[in-house]
């Protein structure tokens, strides 16, 4: 991959958090903001909505709960049960 220059100007406190880093990661800072650059494309694409396929369509809106219904509460409530723990 063909590489070309990019000046940045940061604060000399990101200067040297950016040299330890580095230095941390066994790395350059050309290959640490390379990969925060990637890995927040990756981030950004994985955010995109999956399609919904016919058969979860067909199937949306058959339950229905009330309007209070506390879905993380039962979760918990649910996983507590099934690994023993107590709640």
């Amino acid at each position: 991959m063909e590489t070309t220059k990019l000046t940045l100007r940061p604060s000399k406190d990101i200067i040297k958090l950016a040299h330890k880093m580095a230095k941390e990661e066994n790395t350059s800072i050309t290959q640490l903001f390379s990969s925060f650059i990637m890995s927040r494309r990756r981030s950004a694409v994985s955010k995109k909505r999956i399609p919904i396929g016919p058969l979860t369509k067909s199937i949306t809106g058959i339950v229905k709960f009330p309007d209070d219904f506390d879905y993380k509460s039962e979760m918990g409530d649910i996983l507590a049960e099934k690994y023993g723990l107590k709640k």
